[in-house]
């Protein structure tokens, strides 16, 4: 890899960013964040998002849109790489900026590095022309890094074998270890019964996070193990579609009780993990989306949360093979015996919040940063 006349410099594209809470503006505005702190000059090219609170940071030039590159966003781009220095490194971060990134670089003749995330991985089996300019803009890369051992089969079962692709673990913040007060700010959850067990979901509501799959699993609960007084909280943004109505049907017609809370501040999150009794991710194994990595699960597990989840993707890496709540994504009857197995032995909930607590202290976003930029950043503790 590059590593010579750097100048202790770094830029990272990215198409997602934060304050937009996906999982790949965390990981790009984690991987900023970590070089900056250990004192490397980093460039942030990024998204601008209007309608979020954003505070302002220096070297970060907001020329993209979310997911979209415009023309005269590539032009300014171009401008900016053309006069960096050339022995920065440069990352990009998602399909979009490796594509933008493939381009520029191979008219400056200047190396780049990529990250690829699950999902990314998977939408190329069947778009050929696509998946030709895709791999091409890949294959330029000197590494290719994916955030499991299960995107890297994918990708290498979509683009052949790549000598130069690496697992690189995503990290959890340390702020999500943190206590915070038990009083939600959110209404509607500031609300809920004392008494009434909470059954936490958080991510996108779309079809592979598995909402509706849930709502069975917990049906099973109820009806065969005596599952009694709960609510089910799904945390996140609604895709476009039709899922969100499936899934509020589903739990009408299942006379479950249910709460789509929209986004929430990172405090109420660690309030509804650390009030949860389990948090539930039942990932499903969609065509063109995987779940490459799982980063709720170590959220959940920054508050002693234990998650009852599917052995799909990169999710098997994150928990550990032999997770006793690892469950294949129809095993609705697992599930549901494991849901009111919790709620009936407190005992058994906190041992395995407990040691999910220690597994998630391993992944870091210092050890992610690190693998990525070898040359300027000294190693400290390793994902195992």
């Amino acid at each position: 890899m590059n590593g010579a006349g750097n100048a202790n410099r770094a830029i990272v594209i990215s198409c997602e960013y934060p304050p937009f809470p996906g999982g790949t503006g965390t990981y790009a505005g984690n991987i900023v964040a970590q070089l900056r702190h250990a004192g490397v000059q980093t460039l942030a090219i990024v998204p601008a998002y209007p309608d979020l609170a954003t505070d302002p940071a220096p070297s970060t030039e907001r020329v993209l849109r979310h997911h979209r590159i415009t023309l005269s966003a590539a032009t300014r781009i171009f401008k900016i790489l053309q006069r960096s220095p050339k022995g920065a490194i440069l990352l990009a971060a998602d399909l979009r900026s490796i594509l933008l990134v493939a381009l520029i670089c191979g008219a400056l003749r200047r190396p780049y590095r990529v990250m690829v995330h699950g999902s990314e991985a998977s939408k190329f089996d069947r778009r050929f022309v696509l998946k030709r300019l895709v791999g091409a803009a890949y294959r330029r890369a000197e590494v290719i890094f994916c955030n499991s051992r299960a995107t890297l089969d994918i990708f290498q079962r979509s683009f052949g074998r790549v000598p130069n692709g690496k697992v690189n673990y995503l990290g959890v913040d340390e702020s999500w270890f943190l206590k915070v007060d038990p009083a939600f700010r959110h209404p509607e959850l500031a609300r809920l019964p004392t008494e009434a067990a909470i059954i936490a979901s958080v991510g996108r509501i779309e079809d592979r996070k598995g909402q509706l799959e849930t709502i069975e699993a917990l049906k099973i609960a109820r009806d065969r193990f005596g599952l009694r007084n709960f609510v089910y909280v799904i945390a996140g943004r609604a895709e476009p579609g039709q899922h969100m109505s499936d899934v509020k049907d589903a739990a009408s017609a299942a006379g479950i009780a249910i709460l789509m809370t929209g986004r929430l501040s990172d405090e109420d999150l660690r309030r509804l993990y650390s009030r949860a009794l389990v948090h539930i991710l039942c990932a499903q194994p969609k065509s063109t989306k995987i779940e490459g990595f799982g980063l709720v699960l170590l959220e959940a597990a920054a508050q002693h949360c234990p998650s009852i989840t599917t052995r799909v993707g990169g999710i098997p890496e994150v928990v550990g093979e032999d997770y006793p709540l690892l469950f294949d994504p129809i095993d609705f009857a697992g599930m549901g015996r494991a849901i009111a197995g919790l709620a009936n032995d407190p005992q058994l909930r906190m041992q395995t919040g407990d040691a999910l607590y220690q597994r998630a202290q391993s992944f870091t976003w210092r050890a992610c940063a690190e693998t990525t930029f070898p040359e300027l950043l000294t190693p400290t503790k390793r994902v195992p």
